[in-house]
């Protein structure tokens, strides 16, 4: 890593508040965040959004909040959530946003965890925080995001505004604690992340560098706030470059499609699943037009692809410019996918399309982005090289060069809040040990095997990446989602290779439009034979000790996270 590169980096760091009100002073009257009501956006400028964001600030002090006070946000993506965002830093506190989809136990815990002073929430939460607050003496207000309450941002806003409170006098400096994310991640364990501003916008800084956002760009917010790549890129990083933020009214890809439309969105951040549905979209829409006119795209798709994979020339956006043009995604000019692996086939099919797509990595505990596919020369079946000023190796690699990750950098968190154990475990020497297994090529792009924790280990000592086998299994059009993992073999007492299949009944041949619970109840069977059949067929490439053993069906969906992240815990629980 060059030193000289990560200093002239931190060189343009800043407390987020200096980094808000740069944007507010160089880009006053331009919209800063939009969402649509009643047909049409509904706007608010850099100038209207500091306004708000002082008046809420000035009257959270007066009500009691100090430096260093938690806070929390709960709603969906909204102007009032990003508005309460930005008054809590400038009020000196400490933003815990909380995910919608925890339930009332899950938001209790981490409130009393993290000592939370106040609750600013959408009206569908007062009920239950006020139940929360009834419990908890540190628990001391409930603030609504809506009118219908009498105690609400607006009201406080228009009061804040005439107090003579001078909130630039509250001292914050980079190394001041910004955030405390608590992420249930897959385990199902929450641990609070804790995020100075230092490490925040450094990570924004240093991937600004690479994907070049300016302020002609208008961002489509889709991901939900309280995660932390949406806040990080999608929102402070908007308004790190003066951008204009659209919220999606929903995760409907019919209507993130004409929000994007209408808008002329020109960032898109999403997760693989997303972009999955849309690509799957794209596919229908050529599928269904005449024999004829299918015949000649199929042709152009093949040649597309064929020059793209020999010469490294993507005629995709000449060749299909009127596909791209009823798409509706033709004024997007970047997509970013992260938080999960995106597969080669959705990045494929987006990047024949000439609609570039970019693969990225992260995680919480490094404020996230640590890497992503440069515009220039993506490879996406790689997550790309390192962010400028971070470094990043390969801990022990094995002969084939593989090993944990580990990511050193001005971006790694601060430590798990009050808790120091499980800080040194993923701490050490400055080094942040993902967990994730990897290697890197030699361009320096590094690839992602499969997570630590999930590697099954054969009695022959052969380590298994159920990753690996899921890409495999997703290859068929029969499945829709698996997970991989060791079961003990009740006859034999030893581990084998499993796999959950939830199948798509809609793709199996005798469906013919049968309600799901139809096709269960007469054809379970058969479901289960064309589902083995296709296991078998798609695992016969891998080596031997990689062969799946068993099989189980499973009709309705996986559980998943807020940000469609499959809950592999839960298989773990019920596992023999």
């Amino acid at each position: 890593m060059d030193d000289s590169r990560k200093e002239e980096l931190l060189g343009r760091v800043k407390p987020f508040r200096g980094i808000f009100l740069d944007s507010v002073k160089e880009y006053g009257n331009k919209v800063a965040i939009q969402i649509r009501k009643d047909g049409k956006f509904e706007k608010i400028s850099y100038n209207q959004l500091c306004e708000k964001a002082t008046g809420l600030a000035k009257m959270l002090v007066k009500l009691g909040v100090k430096k260093g006070d938690k806070v929390s946000v709960i709603s969906k993506n909204r102007p009032e959530w990003a508005i309460s965002y930005i008054a809590i830093h400038m009020a000196g506190g400490i933003v815990v946003p909380l995910d919608p989809l925890l339930k009332e136990g899950e938001l209790y815990n981490i409130i009393e965890k993290a000592k939370v002073k106040m609750v600013i929430c959408s009206d569908n939460y007062i009920y239950m925080m006020d139940g929360i607050k009834n419990k908890l003496d540190t628990l001391e207000r409930i603030i609504s995001m809506d009118d219908s309450e009498e105690i609400n941002i607006y009201t406080l806003i228009e009061v804040g505004a005439e107090l003579d409170i001078d909130i630039g006098k509250i001292p914050i400096s980079v190394d001041d604690l910004m955030v405390i994310l608590f992420t249930s991640g897959t385990t199902g364990k929450s641990k609070g992340v804790m995020l100075s501003n230092k490490n925040i916008i450094f990570d924004i800084v240093s991937a600004c560098d690479v994907v070049r956002f300016t302020s002609d760009d208008t961002f489509i917010s889709i991901l939900p706030l309280h995660h932390v790549f949406e806040a990080t890129v999608g929102f402070i990083g908007a308004i790190y470059k003066g951008s204009t933020i659209t919220y999606a009214r929903s995760y409907r890809p019919n209507e993130i499609i004409e929000d994007i439309k209408d808008s002329k969105a020109t960032i898109m951040l999403g997760v693989p699943l997303l972009f999955e549905k849309i690509a799957l979209g794209i596919l229908k829409a050529f599928d269904s037009q005449p024999i004829g006119v299918k015949a000649v795209l199929k042709s152009a798709f093949g040649a597309v692809g064929f020059f793209k994979n020999t010469v490294g020339v993507n005629f995709g956006e000449t060749v299909f410019s009127s596909l791209r043009e009823k798409s509706g995604l033709n004024t997007l000019r970047i997509m970013l996918s992260g938080g999960a692996a995106l597969k080669p086939w959705v990045a494929d099919v987006f990047e024949r399309f000439g609609f570039p797509i970019l693969q990225g990595y992260g995680l919480s505990e490094a404020a996230p982005v640590t890497n992503v596919n440069p515009l220039d020369n993506p490879k996406n079946r790689s997550i790309g090289p390192a962010l400028p000023g971070m470094e990043m190796k390969i801990n022990n690699p094995n002969s084939d060069g593989l090993g944990e990750i580990l990511v050193k950098g001005p971006n790694v968190m601060m430590g798990y809040y009050e808790d120091e154990t499980k800080t040194e475990k993923i701490l050490k020497d400055g080094w942040l040990y993902t967990g994730d297994m990897g290697y890197i090529d030699s361009d320096g792009y590094f690839y992602i095997k499969g997570r630590q924790k999930n590697i099954i280990v054969t009695e022959a000592g052969k380590n298994i990446y159920p990753e690996e086998i899921e890409n495999e299994l997703m290859k068929s059009p029969y499945i829709k989602e698996v997970v991989v993992m060791s079961k003990i073999n009740e006859r034999t007492g030893r581990e084998e290779v499993h796999a959950v299949i939830h199948p798509d009944l809609e793709q199996i041949p005798f469906y013919e439009g049968k309600e799901g619970k139809e096709v269960a109840n007469e054809a379970i069977d058969e479901i289960g034979k064309i589902i083995k059949d296709e296991v078998k067929k798609l695992t016969d490439n891998l080596a031997s000790y990689k062969n799946v053993k068993s099989v189980s069906l499973q009709l309705k969906e996986f559980e998943k996270t807020t940000t469609k992240k499959i809950k592999r815990h839960v298989f773990n629980k019920n596992k023999k």
